[in-house]
C-alpha cells in the first residue's frame, strides 16, 4: 500500500554543515566532489531547473531538488575510479535508498583512506600525523588532523553524472524531503 504525500521538509544543500559536497554515481562510475559552497552558488544562480524525486511504493514527492550539470558546479572535480571498486561495492538498483547511501559512505571513506580523495592535506601529512582521524556519522565523513577539520557530506546519486557515460547529464542538489517510508 502507498503512503500518502504530505509536506516536504526544508532539508538539503542549503542547510546542510558541510565543506565538501559528494556525489558518488554508481550508472557512470564516477565520484564527483566540490565545496559545499559552489553547490549553493549554483543553485542560487536561477539557471537550473528543480525537480520533485519519488520513491517507489510511495504517492507524491518524496524529495525537491536542482538538477545541475557537474562542471556548471564551480571547482567540481571528477574522480574515475578503478572498475573493481565499483564491483567490489556492488552497487544495485534494487537497493534501498539506505543501502545506496550506505554504500556510498563506504567507498568515498575507502578513498580517503587510500589518498585518492581531494583533501586540503596532503596524502604524506595524513599517514604521518598522528593526530589524523576520520569518523562517519550518517551521510556526513568527518576527517580531522590537528586541528584542522573537514565536514563531508556523501550523497549517492545513482543515475547522476555524465550522459555520455549513461547518466542523466546532472547531479542532483535536494533542497527539501520527506522520510514516509522511515528509511534511515
Amino acid at each position: 500500500m502507498a503512503t500518502k504525500c504530505k509536506d516536504l521538509f526544508d532539508y538539503g544543500i542549503q542547510n546542510e554543515r558541510s565543506d565538501i559536497r559528494v556525489h558518488v554515481c554508481p550508472v557512470v562510475q564516477r565520484v564527483y566532489v566540490y565545496p559545499t559552497e559552489e553547490g549553493r552558488r549554483a543553485i542560487k544562480s536561477g539557471n537550473y531547473p528543480k525537480l520533485d524525486g519519488y520513491q517507489p511504493g510511495v504517492n507524491g514527492r518524496t524529495a525537491a531538488g536542482y538538477v545541475v550539470p557537474p562542471f556548471a558546479i564551480r571547482r567540481c572535480v571528477c574522480i574515475e575510479l578503478n572498475p573493481k571498486v565499483w564491483q567490489a561495492v556492488d552497487f544495485q538498483d534494487g537497493d534501498s535508498t539506505s543501502i545506496k547511501g550506505a554504500k556510498a559512505i563506504q567507498l568515498v571513506a575507502q578513498m580517503i583512506r587510500n589518498g585518492v580523495f581531494p583533501l586540503p592535506w596532503s596524502v604524506e601529512k595524513m599517514e604521518d600525523d598522528p593526530d589524523f582521524k576520520m569518523q562517519v556519522c550518517g551521510d556526513d565523513i568527518i576527517v580531522a588532523i590537528g586541528s584542522s577539520v573537514v565536514y563531508i557530506q556523501v550523497k549517492c546519486d545513482f543515475r547522476g553524472g555524465a550522459a555520455e557515460l549513461g547518466g542523466t547529464g546532472n547531479l542532483y542538489l535536494q533542497t527539501a524531503e520527506r522520510n514516509p517510508l522511515k528509511a534511515k
